[in-house]
Order: structure tokens, then sequence, then C-alpha cells
């Protein structure tokens, strides 16, 4: 425990401490709110005086009065809660920091009063399912679900219309239910607001992220195959994809638009602008809204060999489009006479990138080529010297008859390869897959079996991993309502990450990856959940390539439970919350560190599922069990009446120690509470000052110290007890700095004892004695007398025999110095001496 010193001459200021009563007020009743000083988080038995309190709103609560509670150090402030919401009561008091304290009141009815809504799933990757759902239920004050009495229509509205498509304006929650659901459709990226309205309830808005792939993104043609010769009929293939700057295909929002041109920039003859060195199957081209690629034949003009004194030419093909970048691709043409060449190959495949949609997409190009020597001319008739030389052309080959090229996958979960038709008389055939909705771990390998035997080539498959995809299920509306029907929404999620590994965040400002989020069901299962007593829901069959699952469940009672499902290689558990507007459970406010040997207040309230405060609708009985009678003392029961919310009590404290409270009802989950009891005992110091000698005065100086807190210490009361002096003033209550004074005078007594008792409410008293010896008493020395003989001489009998005797002596010296007689003319001395014969001469004759 922290030990505070305070210095001797410290004025500490005290700190306002409180407990509201019941903690919870609903609106058109009266609480308590509890005051008292604090230190350290406890309680001190401080008495406050002159205690100001006011409300910053008197028309939400009102103070009604100020009242003094029975153990002296507590004030009680009575309040009244109008109308719901939220104000400060403020507190002010000599000695003490002023405070304001935030009170909430809250609303009792049960009628629906707000919107709720919820949109799942909340962020979509550019690869995921293009539609999300929105729920909207309506909700009490408290924020619970309540049934509509009537029909109720909500008006639903985006300003994003390039980002989302609402299905539905306005939709209906029927009179009886609680929820309505209905569904957005994305056509673009970025941010998303979505708005819902209704007559007498404030409007509402949800935000819906749809993730943008890494720009800038790019039309990239590539052209198959390369090589191609003008004295055959060679066809070719021209696919254009949509990708992304890391060269991703990404799936388009929109259409897009484009034209394909070819050029020639070493071409000497062109008869017109409108020359066409190839021949388009179509020019204009599009990618539709929702995919990533397009494709064209396109065959080489056939003459074009006349047009150029080249034995071969680059062209280059590019794309016309507006708003994106473009990327072009080149191909050869030698106008070597070697007319058509067929047979069966030998085939060349190339790869190009594909997404995992589960749809059929192109992912390679094969064509028949070979390479061939040809005889050219060298020279020219103009130089005069002409000659030939043997070069080696590629060239296409024809296919002699139909052919099928068989075409496989070494990952048929990823990809599985429809084999293409190489058609009589073709070069090149585009080769489509089946494609999952998953990518490999591992590269995928084609197998083309052709007139050589078989060959391989790696593929390129972009979508998610298996092993970074989890499962969910989730309700989809914002608050599930007690013993009535929800509906809830199964799919899967891939964050990125293994299972078991750690998710490592990405720093703040950078973007995540856009690929990763929702993703469509990878594979044909059966989701099943486990047996639960609190929510009913049947297994449900998924297809392969479904975007979400849709299913109801039944919640039976109030409460949390948590239910785990699984599907094939996934699983996974889920928590369903259900509530209501009934009491759902019961509550107990006290302060969080209460003194021992005193009463101190508690409360216990009735609370709904969201811990709103509820009236009983019937007598709830509540039993009170105290795990140690010897700290702390309690009633057995307390009843919350019909109509009422709460119940307030005292608790007893005798001892130090922490105990446990445990409240019992039934239809009630046991609450329990541990409450801390203190016991804060002042430690004293007695000290005695002065000489400590006889019939001097000595002070007592009384000091009182509390380590466990840090406040004024004035007030204590102070028992003196002495024995042995007489007590000349004294101070029986300490002062600021917990200091009292005692001043006493030591009489008869050859010690002192000072005992000093120190007791204050909530406080044990504590006993200090000190005993001082006193110096310097003084010593009285006895005349002891004999028995008298006969006579009995008074003091001036005795001084009548005694002068005589001195005078005589007296004058016995002057006379020998001869001044007997100068003094007896002066002075009358002769009469006093016959006045004390005669006296001499009357004792004689007793």
């Amino acid at each position: 425990m922290s030990m505070f010193v305070i210095p001797a001459n410290a004025q500490t200021t005290s700190e306002f401490g409180y407990q509201l009563h019941p903690e919870k007020l609903l609106e058109n009743t009266e609480g308590t709110l509890q005051i008292f000083v604090t230190s350290n988080e406890m309680m001190v038995p401080k008495e406050i005086e002159n205690l100001k309190v006011i409300s910053s709103d008197n028309s939400i609560i009102q103070i009604l009065s100020v009242e003094e509670d029975g153990n002296g150090f507590t004030k009680d402030i009575i309040i009244k809660a109008k109308k719901p919401g939220i104000t400060n009561i403020v507190l002010a008091a000599p000695g003490f920091s002023s405070k304001e304290i935030t009170l909430q009141v809250f609303n009792n009815n049960n009628h629906p009063t707000q919107l709720l809504m919820k949109t799942t799933p909340e962020e979509f990757p550019i690869d995921g399912p293009r539609y999300g759902h929105i729920a909207l239920e309506i909700a009490t004050t408290g924020g619970l679900p309540t049934l509509a009495s009537d029909d109720i229509m909500i008006h639903l509205d985006t300003p994003n219309k390039d980002v989302i498509k609402l299905k539905d304006s306005d939709v209906i929650i029927s009179a009886g239910n609680y929820y309505v659901i209905t569904e957005f459709e994305i056509i673009g990226s970025g941010d998303a607001i979505i708005f819902a309205e209704t007559n007498g309830m404030k409007k509402i808005s949800n935000i819906v992220n749809i993730l943008e792939a890494s720009t800038p993104l790019k039309l990239q043609l590539s052209v198959f195959p390369k090589n191609f010769n003008s004295f055959s009929v060679n066809t070719g293939f021209a696919i254009i994809q949509l990708l992304d700057s890391d060269g991703i295909p990404v799936i388009a929002e929109e259409d897009i638009n484009f034209k394909l041109k070819v050029e020639n920039p070493n071409v000497s003859v062109n008869t017109s602008h409108n020359f066409e060195e190839v021949t388009f199957d179509k020019t204009q081209l599009t990618i539709e809204k929702g995919k990533y690629s397009t494709f064209t034949k396109f065959t080489p003009r056939p003459n074009i060999g006349e047009f150029t004194e080249s034995f071969e030419q680059e062209y280059s093909m590019y794309i016309s489009a507006n708003n994106i970048l473009t990327g072009g691709d080149s191909f050869k043409i030698t106008h070597d006479e070697i007319g058509a060449l067929e047979g069966e190959g030998p085939s060349f495949t190339d790869v190009l990138p594909f997404l995992t949609t589960g749809n059929e997409e192109i992912i390679a190009v094969t064509y028949y080529e070979t390479d061939i020597e040809v005889s050219r001319q060298t020279g020219t008739s103009l130089q005069g010297t002409t000659g030939r030389e043997l070069v080696t052309v590629t060239v296409p080959v024809q296919a002699k008859n139909d052919h099928e090229v068989n075409f496989s996958s070494s990952e048929s979960d990823t990809v599985n390869p429809i084999n293409p038709i190489m058609k009589k008389g073709q070069n090149a055939v585009i080769v489509y897959g089946k494609t999952g909705t998953i990518a490999s771990d591992d590269s995928i390998t084609f197998y083309i079996t052709d007139n050589e035997g078989v060959k391989t080539i790696t593929g390129n498959a972009i979508g998610p991993i298996r092993d970074g995809i989890s499962l969910r299920v989730e309700p989809l509306v914002p608050m599930i309502l007690a013993e009535n029907q929800f509906p809830a929404l199964a799919y899967l999620d891939e964050s990125g990450e293994g299972e078991g590994e750690e998710v490592v965040n990405t720093d703040e400002g950078e973007e995540g990856d856009p690929r990763l989020g929702v993703t469509y069901f990878i594979e044909d299962g059966i989701l099943t959940f486990s047996a639960n007593d609190s929510v009913d829901v049947n297994s449900l069959i998924i297809k392969r390539n479904q975007p979400y699952a849709i299913m109801d469940m039944m919640s039976n009672e109030v409460g949390t439970t948590t239910i785990s499902y699984q599907m094939g290689g996934f699983d996974g558990v889920t928590n369903i919350v259900s509530h209501t507007t009934d009491p759902a459970e019961v509550y107990l406010a006290f302060p969080k560190n209460i003194l021992a040997n005193a009463n101190t207040l508690a409360t216990i309230q009735l609370l709904d599922s969201a811990g709103n405060p509820v009236y009983a609708k019937k007598d709830i009985q509540i039993k009170l069990v105290s795990n140690d009678e010897r700290v702390l003392q309690v009633p057995q029961e307390l009843t919350i009446k019909n109509g009422e919310y709460f119940v307030t009590f005292e608790l007893e404290t005798t001892n130090e120690g922490k105990i446990e409270l445990a409240l019992l009802s039934e239809d009630f989950a046991l609450s329990k509470y541990e409450i801390n009891v203190v016991d804060i005992s002042p430690i004293l110091s007695l000290d005695l000052l002065g000489t400590m000698n006889w019939n001097e005065r000595i002070e007592a100086k009384l000091s009182v110290k509390i380590p466990e807190i840090q406040t004024s210490l004035a007030g204590f009361q102070v028992e003196w007890i002495t024995e042995g002096g007489e007590v000349k003033s004294i101070e029986e209550v300490t002062n600021s700095e917990g200091i009292a004074t005692l001043n006493i005078v030591a009489n008869d007594k050859d010690t002192v004892s000072i005992t000093a008792k120190v007791s204050g409410n909530g406080l044990s008293s504590s006993t200090l004695t000190k005993t001082a010896t006193i110096l310097n008493i003084p010593v009285v020395e006895e005349v002891i007398v004999e028995e008298s003989t006969g006579f009995e001489l008074d003091m001036m009998t005795l001084m009548l025999i005694i002068i005589p005797v001195a005078v005589g002596g007296t004058l016995f010296f002057l006379k020998r110095m001869d001044k007997l007689d100068l003094i007896t003319d002066r002075i009358p001395i002769g009469d006093k001496f016959e006045e004390i014969k005669e006296r001499i001469s009357d004792i004689r004759n007793r």
C-alpha cells in the first residue's frame, strides 16, 4: 500500500465521491445522489459543511432537497428525473474541489422510437460478390428490438449512385415483425453511404466500402501467334485484358469500349489512308461490365507482300481508347512464297493470366508453326549483282484435319482445361478452362499432347488461397429479439493468413490488399450446426461458386450463446445475443469501498438485456447471501414490487475484509458482487514537551495520521485521561493537521500519566499512553518538638526569651567600642529595656 506523508503545515483539498441510487434513473421517478468525501478511492468519514448543489438542466433533473444521512458524514441529495436526457450535477463546498457529475435519465417506454441498420458485408474486395445486404430494424429508446404494431415504411437513399445501386428505395416492416431485409448492387468502387428514414424517427446512415484495384488500370493487348506469312491464309488472335498496376486482371465495373489498329512504320507503299494491313473480325470491341477480357480474330492482308520489297515486316497493333492507359503488341509477316503448310503440329502454347471466377475463362492460345529454310535473293538489279541465301523463318502450319488438342491441368480444383478443337485449315485456337474459385499454393502445370508428344507449360491463376479462407456465420439484423425468428448469413472470407498464422496490421495510411475479403464458396457442401438449446437452426445445402447462404434461426431465450458450425474442411463459432425489453438482470449499486462499523446505502434495480432500467411486471423476490456475516450483514430477502424498478437497503459492516454478496431470484441469472470493507485506523503519536520540572507546564501533543488516505485530519474526537497533575487547557478535537494538545502542571506526584483515545465515525478507535517523571521536587525538613515539661511556649513568648540574649550581646560589644553612650543619647533605649525586663519577670512567675 502506498504511504502518503503530509507536511505538518499542508492544507489538503478534499475530493467529492458519490453514488447514485438507483444507478440508472427512469424518467418521472425520484432518486438519491449520495455525496461523501473520498481519498485514494476510499470513503472518508468527514463531515461536509455548506454543500451547494445545482443541476445544469432542471428540465431533465431537478434538485428537491439536501439531507443529512444518519452516519454524519454523508449527504443525501434527493433528485427528480423529469425527462430522458443527460445533464450535470455541480457540487461545491468549502475545502473541496468543485465537481461535475454527469447523470443520464432513461426512457421507460417499450415502443419503437428509432431505426437500426446493418450492412453485410461492410467491405467488398474487387474479385468478390457484387452485391450486399441491408437489414433495417425498429428499436426502443434503449436500443432494444421491439415488434411493430402497424406497418412501418422506410425510405432508403444513397448519394453515391456511381458506387452502389439500391434494390429498393422503399421497404416495409410489417406489423408483428421487427426487421426487413433488402439488397444493394455494387457498380463502382469507393465509399458509399446509405440513408434510411421513416416518419417520427431520426434519420440514420451506414457506410459500405468497395475496395479499388491498384491503379492505374490498363488495357493490355496480346497477339497470338507472332509469326505470319503473306502467301498463305493465316489466322491470329488479338486478346485484350483489363489489368491493374501489378499486371493482374481486374473485373470491369462498367463497359469499356475501344478500337484496334495496326501500323507498319516501314511500309513503303500505301495506296490510301484506309489501307488495311490486317483484316479483323471486328475492330470495335468491348470489355463488358463484370468481365475482364475480350478478343477478336485477325488475318494479314493476303497480298500485302506486293506493297513492299522487304522479305519480312514488323507490324504494331495498338488500342485506341479514351481515359485509360493502353498497351499494344507486335507481330511479324514474312513475304516468302512458300505456300500453305499442313500438319498436326508441332504445337506451341502461350498462357495468359486468369481469375478463378468459377466460370469459363481464356487461359491460353495454342497454335501450330514450324521453322523452315527459304532461299532469298540478295542484292538488286540496279546494283548489277544478285545472289541468293538460305534463311530460316518461322511460319504457320494449318491443321490438315479437325484435331482435338489434349489439354490437362495439374490443379483441377483451380482450373480444368477444355480440350480445344483445331479446325481444318486453322493454325491457332483459344484454350478455355472451367475455373474453380481458389488458386493453388503451388504453380499450375498444363500438359499439351501433340504429334511430338507431351509438352508442359506453367499457368498463371489468380484467386483466393484455400489456407487463407475462413467460414463465417453472423446475424443479418443489428439486434436479435428473443423468442423470435431472425435471418443469418454464411459466407467465405479470405484474410490472406493461413490458419494459426499471426495477422500483421498494415501501417497507418497503408492500403491493404484489395483482393482480400468476402469470396465465393469454393465447393459444394452442407453447412451444419451444433445442437443448442438457446437457438434453433437447420442444416443448409451450399453450391460451389455461390456468393452467400441465407438461413433462418430461432432465438428461444434471452442471453448469449455460442453456436459452432462446420462445412467440409471449414468450421467456426458465432455468438448469438438475444435481447428483450422485459427485466433480464438484477443489478446492485454500492460504493467501491465502504467503511467498517458503519451502515452504507445500496440499491438493487431491474435492467433489461441491454442494461437499461425497466419496471417489474410482477413482484420479484430477491434473496441476498453474504459469504461472511462477520464482515457484512444484509437483509435476507427484498422485494421489487410490480410497477417499481428498484429497492434500497443498508449494508451493515462490522469488520474489515473482502466479501462476496450473491443475489438470487427466480428467472434471473445468479449475480455476484465483491464488496471491499475498509477499516481505516489512525496512527497516533504522543509527544510530551517541556522541562518536566515540578510546578511547571507540560504540553502533551497528539498527532493523528492515516496513511491510506490523503485529506484533512480535522474533526477526530480525542478523549484525554490524566493522572498526577492538574489540567490547565485541553483540545478535544483535532485540527486540520490532525493535532490536538493538552497542558498539565505536575502537583504532588513524581510521575504524570497522559492517555489519548482517538475515535471518529467509521474509524476504529486507537489509544496511546505516555508517562513523564517529574524533576526537582522540593525537599521539606521536619521540626521535631519534645514533649512539654509543664508549660507551653507560644511564638511571642519564645521571641521574648531569645531577643534579650541577643540584645545583651550587642550592648556588650558596643560598650567595648565606646559607642554605647552615643547611641543611648539619640535613642531612648533605656525605656525599652525596662519594658523587656517586666516581660521576663512575668515569664519567670509562671
